[in-house]
């Protein structure tokens, strides 16, 4: 499964991280003992449209569970464990002053672009997460003769990040109209999936919106998807 990777990025838009920091990945040197996921419900808006009939809408479009992760590792370079830590070179021994840094600049730091802490990506195996790190702790808690840490317990939580635009395409219903104005990459048929679960909705779409072609739709405009005829 390999060990648990962090990658730092600039930007999240459309529910995706992008504009990777140059040199923000952090591997751990050890994998955690576990991993601890909570679920948060959002409450959905309490002035939500009523469906086509005059009913709330469906109960999928009033919460989403934004997960939390909450992580315990260690770095350790007195010479018990065969692997280094992150950015460690000296010999067993040394200090980890290095690899604590690199790892706080891959979780917290504010990046020079957007001076503000990164997007961070956990993978470890198949789980993905992405999210901003809260609640960040290091405790040392083995020292050389100068001084300086060769071991540190480090913890933390990396809340999800959320993308209320692609949550409220995911959760739509199909029995009330919805107005979405069209975004860089948006296609007709991909809005009918999120829309209807189902693609095969497109050309009627277009012509209930007198487009003239399906394809090509213009960045900025807005498309009216009506509720489905049952």
């Amino acid at each position: 499964m390999g060990n648990l990777k962090l990658t730092a990025y600039e930007n999240f838009a459309n529910g995706q991280p992008s504009s990777a920091l140059s040199g923000g990945t952090y591997t751990l040197q050890l994998n955690p003992e576990n991993l601890s996921i909570s679920y948060d419900q959002l409450p959905g808006k309490s002035d939500e449209p009523a469906s086509a009939a005059g009913m709330p809408v469906s109960e999928k479009n009033a919460a989403y569970n934004k997960q939390t992760v909450k992580i315990e590792f260690t770095i350790d370079n007195s010479g018990a464990i065969p692997t280094k830590p992150e950015k460690v070179t000296s010999s067993a021994g040394g200090s980890i002053k290095a690899s604590v840094d690199h790892f706080l600049k891959v979780a917290v730091k504010p990046t020079k672009a957007t001076h503000r802490p990164p997007f961070v990506k956990l993978q470890w195996g198949q789980f993905i997460l992405v999210g901003k790190v809260f609640g960040l702790s290091i405790s040392y808690t083995y020292f050389d003769v100068d001084g300086d840490p060769i071991r540190a317990d480090i913890g933390f939580s990396l809340v999800e990040e959320v993308d209320e635009t692609v949550i409220s395409r995911e959760f739509q219903s199909p029995d009330i109209t919805r107005i979405v104005t069209v975004k860089d990459g948006d296609t007709l048929i991909g809005l009918c999936e999120s829309f209807y679960d189902d693609p095969k909705y497109y050309l009627q779409v277009a012509t209930y919106n007198n487009l003239p072609s399906f394809r090509g739709l213009k960045i900025g405009s807005q498309i009216e998807f009506p509720p489905l005829e049952k």
